[in-house]
């Protein structure tokens, strides 16, 4: 009893020294895995202090950014580096090595983790890196270039030569030379029995006898076929041939016209996030220099210290956003890239003109003809194609006249030329006796008119459902039409409008800011404010954009870029 009751006091005594050790140690963990998870949990949640106090390390700066301006640098205390205990044996702590930790000393396989992971871009410079392209630029290289542009083109090429072996395979006679060299026994039997490969036809009588003697026999000619009579079953396939080529020319100037516009709204989308970035630099110097003042405010105690920590939270704000913004602008030139057919390279734009311009000529006033723009032309030759494929089910129950013709020399070791046997010193080797055949011969399966009457009522079906899809086609470009007529009037009206809302908040900022410096303003007001400007030189950005993008809609519908780059390029040039 006496010693249960001393072990007791011991193990207390022992637990009472150890646990505040375990408990700070345990605290420490937590607070720096969760400034860890913070920071890396995604750009719209709170970082760790590590973090921004070096943004870039997170998202390194692009090689373009050189006259941008960085986020600031927020100073706070660092945290404690973790001890991330190993995990499945001797392995683990090499893992955590490898991804930026330092490998622990005491062999205990423990990483110290010290610093946020640095992702490192690793862009390829392109051809076009060091000229800035204007949009009208763009989009003639994607369509020249452009890798789904070179696949039609091929298969346009290949559409057009298929006509010409179509003509070929119909209006060729079928031409067939042949020689053949035999030496096998001769023994025959009186039967009825279908060709084989296996089973050679026996020509001749039979002999008397059965042996093994071998007998030579050979033979030599040409042969021809030629069908020139059927009714326009020629005609009616040849047409679908070059239906086919038809349609594989009006995809390709779909596919042109669609490259055309995925680039330019890939360009459009590059000034946007540009025009973003430039607004988000802006944002942050204006809260840069209001928190200068509350600070110099605070420091002169004529402000409480909470003011500095809402500007400072404002301006840390506007720094997130800078980061989003450059991300942004990032990834929209990435697109641009792959738009180009350069994925993965670096590539310049020239934006002069674009955002400076809130009032383009309007162009393509008219109402677009339909029947020109290459989708419908491209669903009308579809039709087509259903059409072409009727008329072979109409011309083929028609007979098929065919002209054979040939001349042929043959030779045989059981035959008997001038009373002598031609078997001697192994006659028949050499084909010397001559033949020649010509002939008419008509095929007409006529039962077949069971399954061209089936074949008919399915591809009048298909007809029907083609006259649909280009129903539908025509009836969405009308509705596309008005749309885009109405995307134009809103844009012209937001360009024109958006410099008033920017100015006013401009002044507002000013006010405001005026009011906090004599006292009779609050913080919260100035920080109002100011995100109302950033708000708008945000949308003002996106709306001297959106007439352009508007005017592109517009010339989508018309299916002609022409107009559009026309006016762009007259603007960008400053003609």
């Amino acid at each position: 009893m006496h010693f249960g009751l001393r072990s007791s006091f011991s193990f207390m005594r022992t637990l009472s020294k150890v646990l505040p050790i375990i408990l700070l140690f345990a605290t420490g963990t937590v607070v720096a895995a969760r400034a860890e998870s913070s920071a890396l949990g995604g750009l719209g949640e709170p970082a760790s202090p590590d973090s921004l106090a070096r943004p870039d390390k997170l998202f390194p700066a692009s090689p373009g950014d050189a006259s941008l301006s960085d986020p600031p640098a927020i100073k706070t205390a660092p945290l404690p580096a973790a001890r991330i205990p190993k995990v499945g044996g001797k392995g683990g702590g090499r893992v955590g090595a490898r991804a930026g930790g330092k490998e622990n000393p005491d062999g205990d396989g423990a990483v110290s983790v010290g610093g946020p992971i640095r992702l490192h871009q690793s862009i390829e410079k392109g051809p076009l890196d060091g000229h800035g392209l204007t949009l009208r630029e763009a989009v003639e290289y994607s369509q020249r270039n452009y890798p789904t542009i070179l696949k039609g083109e091929a298969q346009v090429n290949a559409s057009k030569a298929a006509v010409k072996v179509q003509k070929l395979n119909e209006y060729l006679p079928d031409t067939l030379f042949q020689f053949q060299e035999i030496m096998a026994s001769h023994n025959k039997l009186n039967e009825i029995f279908f060709g084989s490969p296996v089973f050679p036809g026996i020509t001749g009588p039979a002999m008397n006898n059965v042996n093994f003697e071998p007998m030579f026999s050979s033979g030599a000619g040409v042969s021809l076929d030629w069908a020139p009579i059927d009714f326009g079953l020629h005609k009616a396939r040849i047409n679908m041939s070059k239906s086919l080529y038809k349609q594989s020319q009006l995809q390709y100037k779909t596919t042109h016209l669609d490259v055309g516009l995925a680039t330019a709204s890939a360009f459009l989308d590059a000034v946007v996030a540009v025009e973003q970035m430039k607004a988000a630099e802006q944002n942050m110097r204006s809260f840069k220099s209001f928190s200068e003042v509350v600070h110099a405010q605070v420091g002169s105690q004529l402000k409480p210290g909470a003011d500095a920590s809402l500007a400072d939270a404002q301006y840390a704000n506007a720094a997130n956003d800078l980061i989003r913004a450059r991300l942004a602008r990032d990834i929209a030139m990435a697109n641009l890239s792959d738009d180009l057919g350069l994925g993965g390279q670096t590539v310049a734009i020239n934006l002069a003109g674009i955002v400076e311009t809130s009032e383009p000529a309007d162009i393509q006033q008219a109402p677009p003809l339909y029947e020109d723009v290459p989708i419908l032309q491209t669903a009308a030759a579809a039709l087509d194609v259903q059409k072409a494929q009727k008329k072979i089910l109409d011309k083929e129950y028609y007979p098929v006249f065919h002209f054979l013709g040939g001349v042929n020399t043959r030779g045989a070791g059981l035959s008997n030329l001038n009373g002598r046997p031609t078997s001697a010193q192994g006659s028949g080797t050499l084909p010397v006796v001559p033949n020649y055949q010509a002939a008419l011969i008509v095929n007409w399966n006529f039962l077949d008119i069971y399954r061209i009457r089936a074949q008919k009522k399915v591809q009048m079906q298909r007809i029907k459902e083609q006259e649909q899809e280009y129903n539908l086609i025509l009836q969405r470009l009308r509705t596309q039409d008005v749309q885009s007529r109405s995307r134009v009037a809103a844009a012209l009206s937001l360009a024109q409008n958006m410099p008033i809302q920017t100015e006013s908040a401009r002044v507002a900022v000013r006010q405001s800011e005026a009011r906090y410096k004599t006292g009779l303003g609050s913080v919260a007001q100035v920080a109002e404010a100011n995100q109302t400007l950033a708000n708008s030189r945000v949308q003002e950005a996106i709306a001297r954009v959106g007439v352009w993008r508007a005017l592109l809609a517009v010339a989508s519908v018309h299916g002609d870029l022409k107009p559009f780059l026309l006016e762009i390029d007259r603007v960008q040039k400053g003609l």
